[in-house]
């Protein structure tokens, strides 16, 4: 398990990576400062896992990535999807520009939710905002990419991000 969290450290950018078992056995206080990064499969395993990672001052960064401009836009919505979403979108803005970090936590844990309950048109809406605020958040980015080789339509039958490195 350690060789294969080690390698995903690298797709998602960040360096290290805990699996759900390792971050039950934390304190709740410990927990708290944790985030959700994904749900996956390891090669080799047939039953998902959560991720987590303990976010450092690079997680936060306002330096955007290199591909930013393009991951802004590819996470842009229509109009129809504006008239539909038009009450979260409003109420999502809000906790992104709430200097409240609970706000900012809850917005995250509402695009990961979104993400692994399979409403991925939420998530893409919660992730556009987050990565214009945050344009250096790494975990975002991952899965932004994730999501945009999927063309932001979950499959049907998806369970979870399957990882292919050992």
């Amino acid at each position: 398990m350690a060789s294969r969290l080690e390698a995903a450290t690298k797709q998602y950018r960040v360096p290290l990576l805990m699996s759900e078992a390792f971050f039950t056995g934390l304190s709740g206080h410990v927990q708290s400062t944790c985030r959700r990064v994904d749900r996956v499969m390891f090669k080799g395993s047939t039953d998902p896992i959560q991720i987590y990672h303990v976010p450092g001052a690079s997680d936060w960064s306002n330096n955007p990535v290199s591909n930013h401009s393009e991951l802004v836009a590819m996470t842009s919505w229509d109009e129809d999807t504006e008239n539909d979403y038009r009450g979260l979108i409003r109420d999502a803005q809000s906790k992104i520009d709430s200097d409240n970090e609970i706000s900012h936590r809850d917005l995250y844990d509402g695009l990961m939710n979104a993400y692994l309950d399979k409403d991925w048109t939420m998530c893409k809406i919660y992730s556009h905002l987050w990565i214009k605020k945050w344009p250096g958040d790494r975990i975002v980015v991952a899965l932004i990419e994730e999501l945009s080789r999927h063309n932001f339509s979950c499959p049907d039958d998806w369970q979870c991000h399957k990882l292919t490195e050992k």
